[in-house]
């Protein structure tokens, strides 16, 4: 089997569109591995990045089914595991409230799995505590809604989001995104010192990415609300 040493190069020379087209000329060969479609999905993530609305959500989409299917490869692949549920995670993020809440089960233990042959990935956490965030927020009409209509709905307290934000903090202290929604927690606990403090170090932060001055804006909102 090739190897993917000029992927993984272009990966990391951010060469994200030739990258994913170079493996997708490699699948149609009839090449199919594990290997290979974790690094479709990864591809599929950064270039989502780059991109807005439709042609955004269609890209995550392509990108959570190779990470699926490369799960179905191997369920013991730590990276296939991760990629496939930062994917799902962000296809599931532009559902509507019921559909979140129908899909957050399978999320939740997409997340519990990945997070379990790598405890300390800190993408991972962060996204672990952004559902649990999520659920904590549902409103009693929205959570009754979504009784009516499926037998289990799941269950988070802001105290479990916390946890797992600060958890992915330890590992990866200079994240704009996690910065914002740990400061929301605490906001969300009436602990304004330690909430304006992790958004001043957010706002000071260099941005990366139109995302980071997305959330920087909204830092800046939360501070003077603060």
């Amino acid at each position: 089997m090739e190897s993917f040493a000029v992927s993984d190069k272009q990966f990391d020379d951010r060469e994200f569109a030739n990258g994913l087209n170079e493996l997708k000329k490699r699948r149609e060969n009839g090449e199919l591995s594990c290997d290979l479609l974790w690094r479709m999905c990864r591809f599929c993530h950064e270039l989502s990045n780059t991109m807005t609305g439709e042609q955004r959500r269609k890209v995550l989409i392509e990108g959570r089914d190779y990470g699926l299917q490369a799960m179905e490869l191997d369920p013991n692949c730590f990276l296939a595991a991760k990629w496939a549920a930062i994917l799902f995670g962000l296809v599931v993020d532009q559902l509507p409230t019921k559909e979140k809440i129908s899909e957050g089960g399978k999320l939740k233990d997409m997340l519990d799995k990945a997070l379990e042959l790598e405890p300390t990935d800190f993408a991972l956490l962060h996204l672990r505590a952004r559902f649990s965030f999520t659920l904590a927020n549902l409103s009693w009409l929205e959570r009754k809604a979504a009784s009516m209509l499926y037998s289990e709905v799941p269950k988070a307290t802001i105290d479990d989001a916390l946890v797992d934000f600060e958890a992915a903090y330890q590992q990866h202290s200079d994240w704009i995104e996690n910065l914002l929604f740990l400061s929301k927690c605490h906001i969300a606990k009436k602990e304004k010192k330690q909430a304006r403090e992790l958004l001043s170090k957010a706002i000071e932060l260099p941005k990366e990415s139109s995302n980071d001055e997305q959330f920087v804006t909204e830092c800046k909102s939360l501070l003077q609300k603060c």
